[in-house]
């Protein structure tokens, strides 16, 4: 899990002094408002990108709104950041911004939100322990290696579910595009934890540096379907992708981490696969067959076990 010493910046966050403040029952409530919002997100963008926008305006209200919201405290606190965190901003925006983000959403257009519950936020674990043993050399305990072993097997009997045309016939690219944003969102994580980055002040650079590379895209090279589509919908998207994923689900996750334990977040980021199953089917009217079922359970119970106590990494001594 990440590591939530993030002290190499001179300023508290407001997400740290509420977690002091508060008592532990916000800590779940956050926790859970969290996962919810990660859970149905996917199939709320899959609904969209295949009626009404495109993804590109998709990924402009995400990038576009949380970077303006984000922008004040970049402004307030700019003389407090470090120069190397400055120039950090930009591969980190590729990693957790417009990259990651990029991958999801345009990934939705061909593969069914479910799989992209299960391999983005699913799959995060293994790829952490992965990133983390290659380019630090850290090693993983036991039982969360065991949890890793389970998503994997979970993410293998997706592919072969893609790749057997169980669910749709492009779902495979859908899939590998999942994976990449994981592996991004992954390193992030790993980059973070190593140089105990302020969470909120890299969330403030990937947002802020994102958007100024997503809005001239956009208006420059971009398919956008925002002169043609209902204007409930546009609002709809800008609250759902720039406040409520851009800037609420990170406090919240932030908050929860810092009042009731990474772990205790980890073990209830297991429900995201299925309730993104369960808003696959009802909401963008995905089908999910009986072998992704098993699937999803797999990596929910994988997540779950990964992320119990006693599951903690530690660095190799080589």
């Amino acid at each position: 899990m990440i590591d939530e010493r993030h002290d190499n910046l001179p300023m508290t966050t407001t997400v740290a002094v509420l977690a002091v403040r508060r008592p532990a029952a916000l800590g779940y409530l956050a926790a859970i408002a969290a996962v919810l919002i990660t859970g149905v997100y996917p199939a709320l963008t899959r609904l969209s990108v295949t009626t009404t926008l495109t993804p590109a305006d998709l990924l402009l209200f995400r990038l576009g709104v949380s970077g303006l919201l984000f922008a004040p405290f970049l402004f307030v606190h700019a003389r407090e950041i470090p120069k190397a965190d400055w120039l950090s901003g930009l591969p980190l925006s590729f990693l957790h911004g417009w990259g990651m983000a990029g991958c999801v959403v345009f990934g939705l257009r061909y593969a069914p939100a479910s799989h992209a519950a299960a391999l983005g936020p699913g799959a995060i674990a293994a790829w952490i322990a992965l990133i983390g043993f290659i380019a630090y050399g850290v090693r993983v305990h036991m039982r969360r290696l065991a949890g890793i072993s389970i998503i994997v097997a979970g993410v293998g009997l997706i592919l072969g579910a893609s790749y057997g045309g169980l669910s749709v016939a492009t779902a495979m690219i859908g899939d590998v595009m999942f994976l990449m944003a994981s592996a991004f969102g992954a390193s992030y994580l790993v980059y973070i934890q190593q140089r105990r980055l302020n969470p909120v002040l890299a969330a403030a650079l990937v947002c802020v540096a994102s958007a100024m590379i997503v809005v001239p895209w956009h208006y420059a090279f971009a398919a956008s379907a925002i002169a043609t589509a209902p204007l409930r919908e546009i609002l709809w998207q800008l609250l759902l992708q720039g406040v409520l994923v851009g800037c609420l689900a990170f406090f919240a996750l932030n908050y929860a981490t810092l009042t009731i334990g990474s772990q205790t977040v980890g073990v209830l980021s297991a429900l995201v696969p299925i309730i993104g199953a369960v808003c696959s089917l009802l909401i963008a009217r995905d089908s999910i067959s009986y072998l992704e079922w098993t699937a999803i359970t797999v990596i929910s119970a994988g997540v779950a076990v990964a992320s119990l106590p006693g599951a903690r990494t530690r660095r190799s001594r080589h």
